[in-house]
C-alpha cells in the first residue's frame, strides 16, 4: 500500500500539509521545472512568431483592430497541436454564435440601454451555466459566445449603427489569428496530443495491469484514494483523446480504440479492489485461489484468453477441497472471486486492444460493449457560478451606469471576459488574484513599451523584437498552473491594453483614461471571485456526497441506473472530485475516513448495478428465470438486514442451478451471483452509515404486502 501511496500522491505532499503550515503559504518554486518546464523555448517561440504574423496580416488587411488578432494568438497558446487545433474550432463557432446573438440583441434593443444589458448579463449567465457543465474547450467555446457578445454588444452601446462592422471586423481578426496560429504549428512541428495520449495510455495500462496481477496473487493494491488517483490519469486523456483527433487521418477508429482501453482500463480497476476485498477475508479455499491464479497466469490478452474463461468456468460446476480437505461447492465469496477475475481477464483483452489500435491504426480486434464516458455534473455549481456572473456583472454595469463615463463600458466588458473564463476554473480565488496581479502588470508593461520604446522604431519587425520579452514572459507564466491566471490576465490582455492599432497613439492621457477602467474592472474582478458566494472544497464535497445518496437511494428503490461504462466512470469521476476537494482541506483522520466511506456507498450503488443488469439477463434463461426474478425483486433494498438475508438465499439458490448450465449462460448467472455477493458485503459494511444517512426509501404498501 505504501508504494502505490508514494506513487500517486507524490505531486500531493504539499496539500496533505496542516492548514497552519508554511508550506501552504509560501510558494517555493524550482527554477528548473517550475519556471522553464521541457520545450518552453519552442513553445514561446511559435507563440511570438504567430503573434508577429497574425500582426503583419491584420495590418495588411487594413483591419481595424488588428490587437484582436494577438489577442487570439494569446488565447489559443497551447503547448500541443492537437490542443491549439481544438481550441481553435470551439474559439471559431464561439465566436459566431456569440458574434449573431449580439447582432441580434443590439437590433432589438438599441433604444434602451437598461434591456441591452439586462440581455448581456443574462446570455452571460446562460453561456456561464453551460461552460461550467461541460468539459475541455467545449466549455471554453460556451464562455466565448458570452463574453464576445458583451465585447460587441457593450462597445457598441453609444453607436449601435457600427454593431455590424465590429462585429466583422472582430470575426476577421480572429480568423487570422486562428490561420496564424495553425500555420507556424504546422511550420515548427509542435509536439502532437496523439504522442502524449499513447504516451499517457501505455503508462495507466501498465500501471492497472500490474494492480490486477496484485490482487490475484494477494499482495497490497491501492485504497480508494490512491485508486482515484490512478483512475484521474485515465479520465485525463479523455482531453488528450478530443485533441488527438485532429491530428491524424483515422483519427476516429483510433479514438474509438482509446475509449474501449480507457472504460476497459476503470473496469478493471474495480475489478482488482473486488478481488483484493474477497481475499482479504481469508474465506475462500486454497484450492479455489491456486486454480485460479493458474488459470489467470499474468492476465495479458492472448489466444488462451478464451481456454482460461472456460476453465474458470469449469472450476464452477466442479467440486473443490475445503481447508479441512472436504470436498464442496463454491460459497458466495469464491463465485464472487472467481467472476471479478474472468471479468479481469475480458477488461484486460479489450483494453490491451484498444492500446493496439491507438498505436496501430485500422479496428480494434475486440473493444468494450459501451463507450461512453461521462463526468459527475455539480449542477448547483453550475447556478452559483451563474448566479455570481450575473450579480458581478450587474454591480459592475451599475457603477459604469451611474460614473456616466462613455470610457467605463471598457471595464465592464472587462468584467464580463474574466468572470465569465473564471467559471471554468477550479479556484476561482486563485483567478480573481490573477486579475488583480495580471492587469497592472499589463499595464505597467503597455505603459514602458509604448512611451518609452514604441516611439523609436515604426516598422513591423522592430515591435516585433520588442514585444518578444513579453510574449516568453506570458508563456512562461501560462505553463506555470501557479502562475497561469496571472499570465492570462497578463500575457492576453496586454495588446488589448496597448491599443494595438494601424496607427498608433501616443497620447498619454488617452492611455491613462482607458487604463484606469481596465484597474477598475481587476479590482471588480478580484472582489466578485473572493468574496461573492466563493465556493468552498467542503460545500463541493458536500454536493458529491449528496450526489451519491441520491443515486443509492434510487438504486435501492430498483430505479437506479444500469451498469455500464457510464455508471463507472461517473463513479470515479465522483472520487477524483472528493480526493480534490479533501487536498484543500487540513489533513485529519475524519477527512479520510469520510472519503472512504462516500467511495464504499458509491461502491455499493455499482455493485446493485451490476446484480441487476445480470438478474436481468439472467431471466431470460428458462432454467433459472424463477429465481432470477425473485432474486431481482430482493434487490430492492427497504431494511439492510432484511435485504442481506434475502439476496443471500437467492444468491445460493442461484449459484445452485448454474452448475448445468452451458458457456455463456453460465457466465450470465455468476455474474448475477457476484453482484450479489458484492453488494451484500459492501452493505454489511455501511449498515450503520445506511441508517444515519437516511439512505433507505420508505417501503410501499406492496411491498410491506410482499
Amino acid at each position: 500500500m505504501t508504494r502505490w501511496k508514494s506513487e500517486v500522491n507524490a505531486a500531493d505532499k504539499t496539500s496533505q500539509l496542516p492548514w497552519w503550515s508554511w508550506r501552504r503559504l509560501i510558494w517555493t518554486p524550482t527554477i528548473k521545472s517550475d519556471f522553464f518546464p521541457t520545450g518552453w523555448f519552442m513553445f514561446c517561440l511559435r507563440t511570438w512568431f504567430a503573434v508577429w504574423l497574425a500582426l503583419a496580416t491584420a495590418f495588411w488587411l487594413q483591419i481595424s483592430s488588428p490587437g484582436s488578432a494577438a489577442v487570439t494568438v494569446m488565447i489559443l497558446a497551447q503547448p500541443l497541436r492537437g490542443q491549439m487545433l481544438s481550441k481553435a474550432l470551439y474559439r471559431l463557432a464561439g465566436t459566431f454564435v456569440g458574434a449573431f446573438v449580439a447582432l441580434v440583441l443590439t437590433s432589438c434593443f438599441s433604444q434602451d440601454r437598461a434591456l441591452l444589458l439586462g440581455g448581456v448579463a443574462l446570455w452571460l449567465t446562460l453561456c456561464c451555466i453551460m461552460g461550467t457543465l461541460e468539459r475541455d474547450f467545449r466549455a471554453y467555446a460556451a464562455m466565448l459566445a458570452g463574453y464576445t457578445v458583451a465585447l460587441i454588444a457593450i462597445g457598441c452601446i453609444d453607436t449601435p449603427e457600427t454593431a455590424y462592422t465590429v462585429t466583422v471586423n472582430r470575426v476577421s481578426a480572429i480568423v487570422i489569428g486562428i490561420a496564424a496560429t495553425a500555420a507556424v504549428n504546422d511550420v515548427f512541428g509542435s509536439p502532437t496530443a496523439w504522442a502524449k495520449l499513447t504516451h499517457g495510455l501505455d503508462a495507466v495500462t501498465r500501471m492497472v495491469g500490474r494492480i490486477a496481477r496484485d490482487a490475484v496473487a494477494g499482495r497490497s493494491v491501492p485504497d480508494a484514494a490512491a485508486l482515484a488517483g490512478i483512475a484521474g490519469q485515465i479520465m485525463a486523456l479523455t482531453s488528450q483523446v478530443s485533441f488527438a483527433r485532429t491530428e491524424i487521418a483515422d483519427g476516429h477508429l483510433r479514438m474509438i480504440g482509446a475509449r474501449s482501453a480507457m472504460v476497459a482500463l476503470l473496469e478493471m480497476l474495480n475489478c482488482s479492489r473486488a478481488v483484493a476485498m474477497a481475499l482479504e477475508h481469508g474465506l475462500i479455499s486454497d484450492d479455489v485461489v491456486n486454480r485460479v491464479r493458474s488459470a489467470f497466469g499474468r492476465g495479458e490478452a492472448t489466444v488462451s484468453t478464451r481456454m482460461a474463461m472456460e476453465d474458470l468456468e469449469q472450476l464452477a460446476r466442479e467440486t473443490h477441497l475445503d481447508a479441512a480437505g472436504n470436498q464442496t461447492r463454491l460459497s458466495l465469496e469464491e463465485a464472487w472471486f472467481l467472476e471479478r477475475v474472468m471479468a479481469l481477464l475480458s477488461y484486460w483483452r479489450w483494453a490491451e486492444d484498444g492500446v493496439d489500435c491507438v498505436h496501430n491504426g485500422g479496428h480494434a480486434h475486440t473493444q468494450a460493449p459501451e463507450l461512453k464516458i461521462v463526468t459527475h455534473q455539480d449542477v448547483v455549481l453550475a447556478l452559483l457560478n451563474g448566479l455570481r456572473v450575473l450579480i458581478g456583472f450587474s454591480l459592475t454595469a451599475g457603477l459604469c451606469i451611474l460614473s456616466g463615463l462613455p470610457q467605463s463600458y471598457a471595464a465592464l466588458s472587462q468584467t464580463a471576459i474574466v468572470l465569465t473564463l473564471a467559471a471554468t476554473t477550479y479556484d476561482v480565488r486563485a483567478f480573481g488574484m490573477g486579475a488583480l496581479i495580471g492587469m497592472p502588470l499589463a499595464i505597467a508593461t503597455a505603459a514602458v513599451l509604448n512611451f518609452g520604446i514604441l516611439p523609436h522604431g515604426s516598422d513591423m519587425p522592430f515591435f516585433a523584437l520588442m514585444v518578444l520579452p513579453v510574449i516568453f514572459a506570458g508563456c512562461l507564466l501560462l505553463l506555470n498552473p501557479k502562475t497561469s491566471a496571472i499570465g492570462f490576465n497578463a500575457g492576453v490582455f496586454f495588446f488589448v491594453i496597448l491599443g494595438v492599432a494601424n496607427e498608433q497613439s501616443y497620447d498619454l492621457k488617452a492611455f491613462i483614461d482607458r487604463d484606469e477602467q481596465y484597474l477598475f474592472a481587476g479590482v471588480l474582478i478580484f472582489i466578485t471571485l473572493t468574496l461573492l458566494m466563493p465556493p468552498s472544497a467542503r460545500t463541493r464535497r458536500f454536493r458529491v456526497a449528496t450526489a451519491i445518496g441520491h443515486d443509492l437511494h434510487r438504486q435501492f428503490e430498483g430505479h437506479g441506473e444500469q451498469a455500464g461504462s457510464a455508471l463507472i466512470s461517473r463513479h470515479y469521476d465522483r472520487l477524483i472530485k472528493l480526493r480534490m476537494w479533501n487536498s484543500y482541506l487540513p489533513s485529519s483522520k475524519a477527512r479520510d475516513r469520510v472519503f472512504a466511506r462516500l467511495a464504499s456507498l458509491d461502491d455499493l450503488n455499482a455493485a446493485l448495478a451490476r446484480a441487476r443488469r445480470h438478474l436481468q439477463r439472467a431471466a431470460t434463461i428458462p432454467v433459472v428465470r424463477t429465481e432470477a426474478e425473485a432474486a431481482l425483486r430482493s434487490s430492492i433494498v427497504y431494511n439492510v438486514g432484511s435485504a442481506i438475508t434475502r439476496l443471500t438465499i437467492h444468491a445460493q439458490r442461484l449459484l445452485l442451478l448454474s452448475e448445468n448450465l452451458p458457456h455463456g449462460e453460465m457466465a450470465t448467472v455468476l455474474g448475477a451471483v457476484s453482484g450479489m455477493a458484492g453488494a451484500i458485503r459492501l452493505l454489511e459494511q455501511n449498515r450503520s452509515a445506511i441508517d444515519v444517512y437516511g439512505i433507505l426509501p420508505v417501503p410501499t404498501m406492496r411491498w410491506r404486502a410482499l
